[in-house]
């Protein structure tokens, strides 16, 4: 996938529930359709033994969600696009932790920075073909 469009009220979710969880890692998944338009975002507790540090989404939520994309309830084919997390007082970058986590070529990587609990950033990123390594994309707000 070479862009993303997300909506500005799914971005707005996402930013306020990255500032709530700060200090700790906000995360959840992105769904919508393959052609990079999010029409949903499921928020996820934070599994991770070190929340501060790292992100681990609810595997429940993810096979949930598959099952629903699957299983013909939406209007639309939706699927997984990819997920969502914060670095708190980090950068809106993959971090070498997050290379080391992208076990699917497929997901989209949202990365927004909170800053002092502040907001301050959202990138989106996907997995360069050749090189393996996330790689900025653009995102457009619909």
């Amino acid at each position: 996938m070479t862009h993303l469009c997300l909506p500005t009220d799914l971005q707005a979710q996402i930013l306020k529930d990255c500032v709530r969880r700060y200090p700790e890692e906000a995360c959840g998944l992105l769904i919508g359709s393959s052609d990079g338009q999010v029409t949903d975002i499921v928020l996820s507790p934070n599994l991770s033994d070190e929340p501060e540090r790292n992100f681990e989404i609810d595997p429940a939520l993810i096979i949930a969600q598959q099952k629903h994309g699957r299983s013909g309830q939406t209007k639309n084919q939706t699927k997984i696009l990819g997920h969502f997390h914060s670095h708190p007082d980090g950068s809106a970058q993959p971090s070498a932790r997050d290379q080391a986590q992208n076990y699917d070529s497929d997901l989209i990587w949202l990365i927004v920075q909170v800053t002092d609990g502040v907001a301050q950033e959202i990138a989106a990123f996907a997995t360069e073909e050749k090189t393996g390594q996330l790689t900025a994309i653009a995102m457009y707000k619909s």
